[in-house]
């Protein structure tokens, strides 16, 4: 949701600057109360608390942020003004890592005081467990603060980390911040991989979109309530994985589930992840799941799952067992989808499964197809009415780059153009079927 009354944020200059220009002028800027400090309960080596308002939102170089003392059983960050300032919204960016949420606050309550001794606690800013890199609270009524205090008391990792700060008048401040977006791991570890993964690497090779922010998460700490905080992502990338269905955990997927069902929120999920959106969106978490060598044929638990096929018969997750599709194979476009244009109706993606869709759901359509040589069928399919695709090939791994970087950019522009995570939006036109080149198209 997009606000539009004007707004006035406290970025910029940074505390120390600003320090500076007051103690050479012998004024205050006009238009709002200075701050006189920035501190905190404590400062870790090579951070400064100033450095969380210095105006650099994603910056991690030394004294660009602030990061509290490891082994400590709470933080505060505070700003002091000079006369009472008023404050409608807080963005916040926090933790000491560019795409995971790592050494950042969980449990904590923005506060504001009129005498730095008696606090108040500004509820609406309250987490108990905040797994958001980046978030904008907005007030139920402005306060006039002579002191804002960030009181932490977990965080994820040792120590909190705040990377900037930024104060805005009013509650309806319309603040901008850049287009970013969720790359989900789908696996049933919730580690987060400190380097980059597939999806990041390749949406850095999109000319177009390299200004793009990315938030790295597991699947189990995803639901609506955080797709839905501002700042509100653009889309979600949804990782493979390769337990069989059997042995997953289903209450990871819960939140995931939610998302799914409302509709808001772009998705583009490869493989493991694909599969994982139609079991979501048919079955959901709270029946049991199957894989083919324990179901029951006459009636399955996920049917709109199944196996390319078998070599022999073998214990659930025995994939040497199963025929597989492993490397370069042909796509075929059965639609006129947008995420898809610009490609020919036949073109080559990767494929690495076992596992694939068994057929379309009604809320579904198909838009690609196996095309010559090919062993699955559903390649990829879309909400029919919504940016959300489920595609059983894999974009983010190498194999077919030009192709890849086509859809998707063909897929940000077309999750910018619905609005991002947007509940707001119309449904979007199915896609057509697509025109054959020839009726003897193989």
């Amino acid at each position: 949701m997009k606000r539009s009354s004007p707004a006035k944020p406290f970025r910029g200059r940074g505390m120390l600057g600003l320090l500076a220009v007051l103690v050479l002028s012998g004024r205050l800027p006009a238009g709002e109360p200075a701050p006189l400090g920035v501190t905190a309960s404590s400062t870790a080596e090579r951070s400064a608390p100033a450095g969380a308002a210095d105006g650099r939102r994603f910056d991690l170089s030394a004294s660009t942020y602030w990061q509290g003392e490891p082994g400590e059983t709470s933080w505060w960050w505070e700003i002091r003004f000079a006369a009472p300032r008023r404050v409608g919204a807080i963005l916040q960016i926090v933790g000491d890592h560019p795409r995971n949420f790592r050494n950042a606050p969980s449990r904590y309550a923005w506060q504001c005081s009129d005498d730095g001794r008696t606090w108040r606690d500004l509820e609406e800013t309250r987490q108990t467990n905040d797994r958001r890199l980046f978030r904008l609270h907005r007030l139920s009524e402005p306060v006039a603060a002579r002191y804002l205090r960030l009181r932490i008391d977990a965080c994820q990792g040792d120590r909190p980390t705040v990377r900037e700060v930024e104060l805005f008048d009013d509650l309806g401040a319309d603040v901008a911040f850049p287009d970013w977006c969720l790359s989900v791991k789908t696996t049933e570890d919730p580690t987060l991989d400190e380097g980059k993964t597939d999806f990041v690497r390749l949406l850095d090779e999109l000319p177009d979109w390299r200004h793009l922010a990315v938030q790295e998460i597991w699947l189990g700490d995803v639901n609506e309530a955080f797709a839905a905080a501002e700042p509100r992502p653009l889309c979600a990338f949804l990782s493979g994985n390769f337990l069989p269905w059997c042995k997953r955990t289903r209450e990871p997927w819960r939140g995931l589930q939610e998302v799914l069902r409302r509709r808001n929120l772009p998705t583009w999920a490869a493989c493991g992840g694909a599969q994982g959106l139609l079991i979501l969106d048919t079955v959901g978490v709270d029946s049991p799941w199957d894989c083919p060598f324990c179901r029951d044929l006459a009636n399955p638990r996920i049917p709109v799952y199944n196996e390319i096929g078998h070599k022999e018969i073998g214990a659930c997750g025995e994939f040497d067992k199963c025929i597989a599709e492993r490397g370069i194979y042909k796509m075929r476009k059965t639609a006129d989808d947008p995420a898809f244009a610009g490609l020919p109706e036949v073109f080559d993606a990767p494929e690495s499964h076992v596992g694939q869709m068994a057929f379309v759901p009604d809320a579904w359509v198909r838009v690609v197809e196996g095309g010559p040589g090919a062993l699955t069928k559903n390649q990829c399919l879309r909400v029919r009415d919504r940016y959300i695709y489920a595609a059983q090939f894999h974009i983010e791994l190498p194999g077919a780059p030009e192709n890849s970087r086509r859809i998707a950019s063909n897929f940000l522009r077309l999750a910018k153009q619905y609005g991002g995570y947007n509940p707001e939006a119309p449904p979007v036109a199915p896609p057509p079927p697509a025109a054959r080149q020839s009726a003897d198209t193989p």
